[in-house]
């Protein structure tokens, strides 16, 4: 789609009396520049949706734009660039009004998704459908892709028993590194709520700080995240390096 199929989006829901309506911009985009994507902030605005979410452009393997970076067709993304067009977004949000209450979303009091709010606080989730995924009662699954062995497989008696049905194509028991793992990198992304040390000690029965001993020392050195309140938080600093926090706080199984 192109700008204008959106702003006719926009203006056909709220004829329809929505107001809660979330939008989609990609930074890090080759060609971008910082005052571009200003630009497109700014416009967005106007639009003044409840949500906005912004995400950094990945380029996947086997997409067509990963061939035109192999054939020179487009530039690597610069990362320094990226880093600060996040940086003037927080700030043109944040002067409108909205909540930077997740690492790549913001909303407006009381409009923050609770859909995926269930995500981020490491809760449990039912999958259905084709190609569903689902995490409850300590396992994680994955439904069939294909819509007709779906539809087939639901006509099987022999149910397994919760969550699993006889569409799932495959399933395991999160183990506890697993689990501690997932709770780090969910919750973390919760900028406001980061992790509980109590509820953390509480569910998987060590305190956090035991665990990642080492680890937790040198991400407050580096000042990627903070301990206050009986929370850790990322810190602004480590909104934008995030995935490389994750990545050390991830457990390997033998932990």
């Amino acid at each position: 789609h192109d700008f204008a199929t959106v702003v006719e989006a926009v203006a056909l829901a709220r004829q329809a009396g929505l107001v809660n309506f979330n939008l989609d911009l990609i930074y890090g985009v080759p060609g971008q520049t910082l005052a571009s994507w200003e630009q497109s902030v700014r416009t967005v605005l106007e639009l003044d949706p409840a949500h906005l979410s912004l995400y950094c452009l990945t380029i996947e393997p086997g997409t067509p734009m990963q061939r035109w970076l192999l054939n020179g067709r487009i530039q690597p993304p610069d990362p320094d660039l990226a880093a600060d067009q996040y940086e003037l977004a927080c700030t043109l949000l944040a002067e409108h009004g909205y909540e930077h209450y997740e690492i790549s979303n913001w909303a407006k009091p009381s409009f923050a998704c609770q859909h995926n709010l269930t995500y981020w606080r490491d809760g449990e989730y039912l999958g259905f459908g084709a190609g569903a995924h689902g995490h409850a009662a300590g396992v994680r699954y994955q439904i069939v892709k294909q819509p007709r062995v779906y539809l087939r497989r639901l006509e099987e008696t022999a149910a397994p028993g919760y969550p699993l049905s006889t569409a799932v194509a495959a399933s395991h028991p999160i183990s506890r590194a697993e689990a501690i793992s997932d709770t780090m990198m969910t919750q973390l992304r919760l900028l406001n709520e980061g992790v509980d040390l109590a509820a953390f000690e509480a569910k998987f029965g060590q305190p956090l700080a035991e665990i990642y001993n080492g680890t937790l020392d040198q991400m407050l050195a580096w000042e990627l995240v903070k301990m206050e309140n009986g929370r850790l938080r990322l810190t602004p600093k480590g909104w934008f390096l995030s995935n490389q926090v994750f990545y050390r706080f991830m457990l390997d199984e033998s932990a």
